[in-house]
């Protein structure tokens, strides 16, 4: 079977694209990664641990009640959504960022976070119908990937300690909280040592929220132009 290159964007897609190239580097030419960077397996399920850590206030916790974010995000999709791609972005008020993304279980996720006037630039009102048609069935399904944290841990204790061993790039930007999360920034900080095939230093975007290739689109571009170019070139030789 054909080796190929694999690119899977921010959130829920680059764990998947991370995971894809950690579990099979042999049908993997080169991966690319937004946001969340690569996995490194932790000593305890992930879930479990937040819910120590932060009184079970982090937001994985509370997205693992059922039915529970379910009810409160479909309560008016198109407000969720605008609230949550503003919240997250590299427009947000200062006082947005830097801050752990914590829930008052009586207050729920939405109640502290901004509900812009205007949109930024790089997300219309097009985007939000599109997105909001989307989700016109509930978040349920999207909700479902962090309930499966603690599973998905399980099941990859085979390769606890493993490295993503083909070419890799990674892009965030400065303005992710993501990036933040607990011990985030140190692991970034040394992915040069921990990874064999990184391609050149973690590429950090100024400015930029956790939208990476909708807030930047052509810094994201040029980054993966240049990163599959080298790859390309490099297999064929």
């Amino acid at each position: 079977m054909a080796r190929t290159l694999i690119r899977m964007v921010e959130h829920r897609g680059a764990p998947v694209a991370w995971h894809t190239a950690l579990l099979r580097p042999d049908m993997v030419l080169g991966v690319a990664g937004l946001s969340v960077p690569p996995p490194f397996r932790g000593t305890e399920p992930p879930l479990a641990a937040m819910e120590e850590r932060f009184g079970g206030r982090f937001y994985w916790n509370y997205f693992n009640r059922p039915g529970v974010a379910d009810a409160e995000f479909a309560k008016d999709t198109r407000t969720t959504l605008r609230k949550f791609f503003y919240a997250a972005s590299g427009d947000a008020p200062d006082a947005e960022h830097g801050k752990q993304p914590l829930v008052d279980p009586e207050r729920g996720w939405l109640a502290d976070m901004t509900d812009p006037e205007v949109l930024p630039a790089w997300f219309t009102e097009d985007d939000l119908d599109t997105l909001t048609e989307s989700f016109s069935q509930g978040f349920t399904g999207a909700l479902n990937w962090y309930r499966n944290l603690d599973r998905n841990w399980e099941l990859t204790a085979p390769w606890h300690g493993a490295v993503v061993t083909p070419p890799a790039l990674y892009v965030y930007g400065d303005r992710d909280l993501v990036p933040a999360f607990p011990g985030t920034p140190e692991l970034i900080e040394s992915l040069p040592d921990l990874m064999p095939n990184l391609w050149r230093e973690p590429v950090k975007l100024a400015g930029c929220g956790h939208w990476t290739q909708q807030e930047r689109p052509d810094d994201v571009n040029r980054a993966l132009v240049e990163f599959l170019t080298a790859v390309r070139s490099r297999h064929a030789s």
